[in-house]
C-alpha cells in the first residue's frame, strides 16, 4: 500500500528520487501515465489490473468504434511508459509526461493506496482547494456507494492538463 505525501526537486534532467517506502513496493519496473491532472506511478501487477478492467467494458469492436471506450484507453496507455529508478534511486520523466502534469522544478509524491500520484505542487493546491472539502469527500463516497451514477460533471474537478 502506497501512503503519505513528499515533495521533491526534479533536476536539471527531470529526475526525482522516489521515496524509499515507495520504491520497495514498486518493484524493479513500474510504469508512468497520464492521470487526470497528474501522473500515475503504478506497480506492473496493477497496470495489469487497469488493462483487464478496461478489457472488461468493451468487445474489441467496441473499443475501436466507440469513443468513449476508445478515450480511456487512449489516455490511460498511449503515454504509459514501463520505467525503473536508476542507480540514484531517481526516476526520469518524460517532456511529454513533465508537460502534461505541469511539473517543471517540484513534485509531489501522493501515496494513493494502490498507486502512487505524482502532481505539479500548484496543481495539486487547486485540487485540493477544489475538492478536499468534507462535504466533497462524503458526497463522493455516497455516490460510490450508491446504486445510481452521481449528477455533475465527470472531470473529478480536475483540469485536463497540469499548468505550464
Amino acid at each position: 500500500m502506497f501512503g503519505g505525501t513528499y515533495r521533491h526537486n526534479l533536476d536539471s534532467a527531470g529526475r526525482f528520487v522516489m521515496p524509499l517506502d515507495m520504491r520497495n513496493s514498486l518493484g524493479s519496473r513500474f510504469f508512468v501515465t497520464k492521470g487526470l491532472g497528474c501522473l500515475c506511478v503504478f506497480t506492473q501487477e496493477w497496470a495489469r489490473k487497469l488493462q483487464d478492467e478496461l478489457g472488461k467494458v468493451s468487445s474489441p469492436l467496441k473499443h475501436l468504434l466507440n469513443s468513449d471506450v476508445s478515450k480511456l484507453h487512449r489516455h490511460f496507455f498511449s503515454g504509459m511508459n514501463e520505467v525503473s529508478t536508476d542507480k540514484q534511486n531517481r526516476v526520469q520523466l518524460t517532456p511529454e509526461h513533465r508537460r502534461y502534469a505541469g511539473i517543471w522544478e517540484d513534485v509531489v509524491i501522493y501515496g494513493c493506496g494502490e498507486y502512487i500520484e505524482l502532481w505539479s505542487p500548484e496543481a495539486l493546491d487547486k485540487y485540493e482547494e477544489q475538492n478536499a472539502k468534507v462535504e466533497d469527500l462524503i458526497r463522493a463516497g455516497e455516490a460510490l456507494l450508491s446504486t445510481t451514477p452521481p449528477t455533475g460533471d465527470n472531470d473529478a474537478g480536475v483540469s485536463s492538463a497540469g499548468t505550464g
